[in-house]
C-alpha cells in the first residue's frame, strides 16, 4: 500500500508564478488532485484553461530534474504560451 506525501506544485505561466500543496500517492497522482482543487476563478485570472492543464498533465509525465532530489517538471504549450509545472517533494512538518 502506498502512502500518501505531500506535494508543492509550482506553476509557471503568463509571468505569473502560482504555488499551491496537495497530497499523492506520487508526483504523477499529486496532480489530478491539485487540478481538482483548483478554482474557476483562479484559472481564468492566470488566462489558462482547466482543458489545458488538463491536456498537459496527461500528455507528460513529470520528469525528475538532474541535480535534485524529490524535484520534477513537465512542460506544456497552450494558446497564451508555455506552461512549466514543477512539482517538489515537500516534508509536512513544521
Amino acid at each position: 500500500m502506498n502512502k500518501k506525501k505531500l506535494y508543492t506544485v509550482i506553476l509557471e505561466f503568463g509571468g505569473g508564478t502560482y504555488i499551491s500543496q496537495v497530497s499523492g500517492e506520487s508526483p504523477a497522482a499529486a496532480l489530478p488532485n491539485w487540478m481538482s482543487q483548483l478554482q474557476d476563478q483562479e484559472l481564468a485570472k492566470w488566462a489558462i484553461t482547466r482543458n489545458e492543464l488538463i491536456s498537459i498533465i496527461e500528455s507528460d509525465r513529470p520528469v525528475p530534474l538532474g541535480g535534485c532530489v524529490g524535484v520534477w517538471c513537465l512542460t506544456g504549450s497552450v494558446k497564451n504560451g508555455l506552461a512549466l509545472i514543477n512539482v517538489v517533494a515537500t516534508d509536512g512538518s513544521s
